[in-house]
This record gives structure tokens, C-alpha cells and sequence, in this order.
């Protein structure tokens, strides 16, 4: 909500807003970022994602690293190479279907205590995945122009992926903490905030 949906609104078609930000503002679409490449990190002049048009589709090929709520998320917003002749322009900016056969999801272990299948960062790799062309936000190879719009807002959310885990941690507390002869966990005055905390 917080960095698509701005770049939409901004760069998108009528289309693409109609369809995309409704679901998102209710909760019914989970996004997750395809910007950062194996090597490359935030500097995207040596991104290899790349996508090729074939008829009314883009062919998408490559690998997105760092990708947070990987295997949950229902759609992703790629930056694809589309010329590779272009060194820092030819970068397109796409909206691809996590559910396109030639997907694969495979988690990153970090340095944090996630358990084994919770893990939220992610690889998250393109075998010639099919993508309506109708799905570029933007012209073709004016990607980066949309990705700093976005980023914009990106900067402003201070998301902490260890956010997760520590409110992990306070439920297990709690279930261990007495106050009064009873859990903290079974306090709704705590479990409201608690509640209050996931939500944010």
C-alpha cells in the first residue's frame, strides 16, 4: 500500500489502478519487491533480471534476491532488464503473478532465530514466467524512473524485518510471565496491545 501504490498512482495506467489498488487497500493482495539481483544489491546498472516481449507477453528470466514475504505474497513488482544495451536505462518496471508457472521460492537464512518454513526473506527465481504486457507500469525502459518514485516512499517506512520475531518473542513471554497468579498472555488489557502492535 505504502510503495506501489503510490508508484501506481503516479505511473500507472487507469487500468492498473482500477485493478491493483482496491485489493490492496482491502487486504485481499499481498505484495512483495523484485529489485535487488544476485551481486548487485541496490545498484541496479549490473542487474541480469531480464525480460524479452514474445507477441502480447514479456518473458521474464533471472533471480531477485532479499525478497521479504516471498512465499506469501500473491503478486510481485519486478525491475526486469528489457536492453541490455543500456546499461542504466533499458530497466522496465513489471507486475508479475506470484502463481505464474516458473516461479520458484526459496528461503534465505538469517542471522535471527526465524523457525524453518517462516522464513520472510527469500530468492526468488524466473524461468521463462509469461507476464502480459499489459502489466509494465510505465513505458518500456523508464523502470528506473518508477523504482525512484516508489523508493521515495520506501525510505520513509523504516520497516524492520526483525519486527516479526520480536513480537514472536513477547507472545512466548508472556505465556511465562505471572502477574497476579495468572499469565501475562491470558491480560486482555495485554493482549489488546499486543494485538494492537501485530496490526501496525
Amino acid at each position: 500500500i505504502g510503495l506501489l501504490g503510490p508508484a501506481l498512482i503516479h505511473h500507472g495506467t487507469e487500468a492498473q489502478r482500477r485493478r491493483f489498488i482496491p485489493p490492496m487497500l482491502a487486504g485481499d493482495e499481498i505484495w512483495c519487491q523484485g529489485f535487488s539481483g544476485p551481486g548487485a544489491g541496490s545498484d541496479l546498472a549490473p542487474l541480469k533480471t531480464a525480460a524479452s516481449v514474445d507477441g502480447d507477453h514479456f518473458v521474464l528470466n533471472g533471480q531477485k534476491v532479499w525478497t521479504t514475504f516471498g512465499p506469501w505474497a500473491d503478486w510481485i513488482f519486478v525491475l526486469a532488464r528489457t536492453d541490455s544495451k543500456d546499461r542504466y536505462g533499458g530497466i522496465s518496471f513489471i507486475l508479475v503473478d506470484m502463481k505464474s508457472p516458473g516461479i520458484t521460492i526459496t528461503p534465505i537464512n538469517t542471522l535471527d532465530d526465524t523457525p524453518p518454513g517462516e522464513q520472510e526473506i527469500n530468492s526468488v527465481f524466473f524461468d521463462n514466467v509469461k507476464v502480459p504486457v499489459e502489466n509494465l507500469v510505465g513505458k518500456e525502459g523508464e523502470g528506473w524512473t518508477c523504482a525512484k518514485y516508489l523508493l521515495t516512499f520506501e525510505r520513509g517506512s523504516a520497516y524492520a524485518p526483525s519486527c516479526r520475531n520480536a513480537l514472536r518473542k513477547a507472545r512466548e513471554i508472556a505465556k511465562m510471565e505471572t502477574v497476579a497468579g495468572r499469565p501475562l498472555a491470558d491480560d486482555p488489557d495485554y493482549a489488546r496491545k499486543l494485538a494492537d502492535l501485530e496490526i501496525q
